[in-house]
């Protein structure tokens, strides 16, 4: 039996040996833990490593393909533009494991959009493009350019042959046809001779174009990076067609300045040009020297496309020149040369009443429209605008609190302008003042509109509809400009002219008719071209246009006067805000690329 000590003895030796074990079991754990530990850390480090040593190869692979593409685009242009007949090209991507391809997918397109004729279709060819793809990027060579694409988005990385200087548009048009699989060893062949698209006399493409616009269209799978470049090198109006991968940039053709020598011209080869009615009167003045009072003269210049009919009791004191037929009734009196140009001659009965020369064979140029550049002008400002500048513009409303309003230097978008006997003045002293009017604008009962300062103001009148109005003796006209009753005006001090521009469409109508007692009057220029056919005119009665009117058809009637200004010469220009075109020189080189040996 054992003794009580002897029991105390085992047991506490029993003890030990368990919490021994218990120890060392604990370690044992801990030691596979820490393994497990090391284990993973070490996994994961290397899985880190081997990801960036990837990301690092995959960065060094595609620099290595923009290199090669953009060495690739260089020969082929060398080819394309006549130096060599034939480049071969060793991109130096053998260690690279993405796939070179040509795909032969994208076509540029080039239309002009005459106002008088519609549309020519100058070019319309496939771009093609050889590509390096790896992964979700792709670098490719297409158009002159070099371009790449990471996931979705699209970059340039040289650029195509593109090219807009000084109202000049100048296209080299690379098609790149070839064979869908190729290696990395490329041969490019030249397929014919280029061919010159524009201008072009035997298709009828002629430099200036024709007044509307000329549009070049890209589809291709880098049309955003396309329409960046577009827009990062003109001001033109650049548009995207998501849906169909296209983009495309429109420039403005506005026409030939050199025809605005005149001080009232009618451009409609179809219409007529009128000084008819009691008092009716022509005759100009030069605002660069002084205002109406001290320069007036006798060297008024009207011109008509079309007809030009003088009655009654009228006078202009200055020539007149017709591309139509001189008709001359009643009491009327030029006191300058007439020319015509149709048949019949005027009745030599009636030559007493034309102080000067009379000759045939005249001709005068219709002047094109400018519905393009209205249009365009009025989207973009519509788009953006300064209307928050003003508590007069709410939701593209325009009212007068009070009786008088105050626009500074800005574009503003407005669906009508209407002034019944209250005053606009549009500022100029900081900068130029636009004004898109989307229907019309009408002056009654005194309103007027003012400009000071010396910058430009301008009324950009859309058109989209019109307004009823009655003067005294013309019944019911429709009209998106009038300057009406008990005094009416668009003033600019010292009849300066040249500091007011009204733009409109060819079928802009507009009338400047006061009263007996009131005249309404007119300071600037109307540039409203109608065209050869466009149906647009100005009528004059008791009041005064100080400047210039260019439109379909003109009559100065009762107690109406136009007094040209001469300090429009050379400055009537339309200076759009956007790319214009004057040239366009458009050229087609046909490239082939096969798999070299």
């Amino acid at each position: 039996m054992y003794g009580e000590r002897d029991r105390r003895t085992v047991e506490t030796e029993a003890g030990n040996r368990e919490g021994s074990s218990c120890r060392g079991q604990s370690e044992v754990i801990s030691v596979i833990l820490l393994l497990a530990i090391v284990v993973l850390s070490v996994t994961a480090v290397v899985a880190s490593g081997t990801t960036v040593i990837e990301q690092t190869r995959d960065r060094a692979e595609i620099g290595a393909a923009e290199r090669a593409i953009a060495a690739y685009d260089s020969d082929m242009s060398t080819v394309a533009f006549g130096q060599s007949e034939t480049q071969t090209t060793d991109l130096g991507l053998d260690a690279n494991d993405g796939e070179m391809r040509y795909d032969g997918s994208g076509w540029l397109r080039v239309a002009v959009d005459s106002e008088t004729s519609g549309r020519e279709i100058v070019v319309n060819e496939s771009l093609g493009a050889v590509e390096y793809r790896k992964g979700e990027t792709t670098v490719a060579a297409q158009g002159g350019g070099v371009w790449r694409i990471d996931g979705d988005e699209a970059v340039m990385r040289s650029r195509p042959e593109f090219h807009y200087r000084a109202q000049t548009l100048t296209l080299p048009l690379v098609s790149l046809d070839g064979e869908t699989g190729l290696t990395n060893r490329l041969q490019t062949t030249r397929d014919g001779e280029p061919i010159q698209q524009y201008p072009n006399p035997e298709n009828g493409f002629l430099n200036p174009p024709d007044s509307g616009s000329v549009t070049v269209t890209v589809q291709s799978e880098y049309y955003e990076a396309w329409g960046q470049y577009f827009e990062s090198e003109t001001s033109a109006f650049v548009s995207y067609d998501d849906a169909n991968e296209r983009v495309m940039v429109t420039f403005l053709v506005l026409p030939d300045r050199n025809t605005f020598d005149g001080g009232i011209i009618a451009t409609s080869s179809t219409g007529e040009l009128a000084v008819a009615g009691t008092g009716a009167y022509v005759n100009s003045y030069n605002s660069s020297d002084g205002n109406y009072s001290q320069t007036r003269s006798a060297n008024g210049l009207i011109q008509s496309a079309g007809d030009y009919t003088g009655k009654g009791n009228s006078l202009v004191d200055g020539d007149v020149k017709a591309g139509g037929v001189a008709n001359l009734k009643g009491s009327t009196e030029i006191n300058g040369s007439l020319k015509w140009g149709d048949e019949p001659e005027p009745d030599p009965s009636e030559k007493s009443k034309v102080n000067g020369n009379v000759s045939g064979n005249a001709s005068v140029r219709s002047v094109m429209p400018i519905d393009t550049f209205v249009e365009r002008y009025s989207q973009d400002v519509q788009t953006t605008n300064d209307n928050d500048q003003t508590t007069a513009i709410s939701d593209e409303q325009f009212s007068v609190s009070g009786s008088y309003e105050e626009l500074d230097s800005g574009r503003y978008y407005v669906h009508n302008l209407t002034l019944d006997s209250e005053t606009l003045v549009l500022d100029t002293t900081d900068g130029d003042v636009t004004v898109i009017v989307r229907d019309y604008a009408k002056l009654t009962d005194g309103g007027n509109i003012t400009v000071e300062g010396d910058g430009i103001a301008r009324l950009v009148i859309a058109g989209e509809s019109d307004t009823v109005v009655k003067p005294t003796g013309l019944g019911n006209k429709n009209v998106n400009l009038h300057v009406g009753k008990k005094g009416s005006e668009i003033h600019v001090p010292g009849e300066e002219s040249s500091k007011l521009r009204v733009y409109g469409n060819r079928d802009f109508n507009a009338t400047i008719a006061g009263s007996s007692s009131d005249n309404a009057t007119f300071d600037g220029l109307i540039y409203a071209p109608a065209g050869t056919s466009g149906s647009g005119y100005v009528y004059i009665k008791q009041g005064d246009l100080y400047g210039l009117a260019i439109t379909g058809n003109l009559t100065v009637g009762q107690y109406g006067a136009a007094h040209y200004d001469y300090g429009l010469r050379g400055s009537a220009r339309i200076r759009s805000p956007f790319s214009e075109i004057e040239n366009l020189h458009v050229t087609l080189h046909r490239v082939r690329v096969t798999a070299g040996n």
